[in-house]
């Protein structure tokens, strides 16, 4: 579906509190429909999908579908809605929490895009086309053998285990899986879209974001140690090339 893409233009990116109900005849942009908080079904002539906090709804322009809020409570989606060449697409349900910016789509891109200067904006492109590359990696890999992403399991399970560990050393994931180092960053790149160090960074930074936005730290020294840095200085250089800003400036 996300093969040939031609002529993206992002139109809107909504952070908003879904209606408890809704119906379209006729949906009138391709829209990503990222689940932030709540259970959303959604009815279509042939189907019903169930979307859950950290997963995606990818509706095409012109389907048809009901949906409503199946949870408790208010139910919050971050909504990109883009104009482009999507082909025959249909409505696909797809689970984001691997795609390694993941949270800061969530909760961050549509205020990029709404008051963001036009380096921003052209920063929400690259994050839009980082996920549809994410995305076209997890269509592929429904037509590979399954039992290879099995050799990285062990890297894997030891990444989520130990993400914001300091002492983490990237070149040495390979040897729990007992493969070269060449072979294991294939792997996890056709995997997860993006080399193991790319990975790591993207979900530090994006984890500092959140602390930052709480408030929760004191110094930009904790706040890197938080986060798996510790070198203060190498950690701000890091998250200012991802998110254009120093941490203390984020935090201003």
């Amino acid at each position: 579906m996300f093969e040939n893409i031609e002529n993206l233009k992002i139109l809107s990116a909504i952070h908003k509190v879904s209606n408890p109900y809704g119906k379209t005849k006729g949906r009138k942009t391709n829209g990503f429909l990222i689940r932030v908080r709540g259970v959303v079904q959604y009815d279509f002539p042939n189907q019903s999908v169930i979307v859950r906090e950290g997963e995606m709804m990818f509706l095409p322009k012109g389907c048809q579908y009901e949906f409503h809020i199946i949870s408790e409570g208010d139910a919050v989606c971050t909504a990109i809605n883009v104009e482009g060449d999507f082909g025959e697409a249909q409505p696909t349900r797809y689970s984001i929490g691997e795609f390694y910016d993941a949270e800061y789509i969530k909760y961050h891109f549509a205020d990029l895009w709404k008051f963001g200067n036009q380096a921003q904006k052209y920063q929400c492109y690259s994050l839009l086309y980082s996920l549809i590359s994410y995305l076209s990696n997890i269509e592929a890999q429904q037509y590979q053998d399954k039992k290879k992403f099995e050799v990285i399991q062990p890297a894997v399970d030891y990444l989520r285990r130990h993400l914001y560990d300091c002492d983490l050393k990237i070149d040495e994931l390979h040897k729990l899986c007992g493969v070269s180092d060449t072979y294991f960053r294939k792997i996890f790149i056709s995997k997860f879209g993006t080399n193991p160090k790319n990975y790591i960074v993207g979900k530090r930074v994006s984890y500092a974001k959140s602390i930052i936005d709480s408030g929760e730290f004191s110094t930009v020294k904790e706040l890197a140690l938080m986060v798996g840095y510790k070198d203060p200085l190498y950690f701000g250089k890091v998250f200012k090339q991802h998110y254009g800003a120093s941490p203390m400036h984020m935090n201003q």
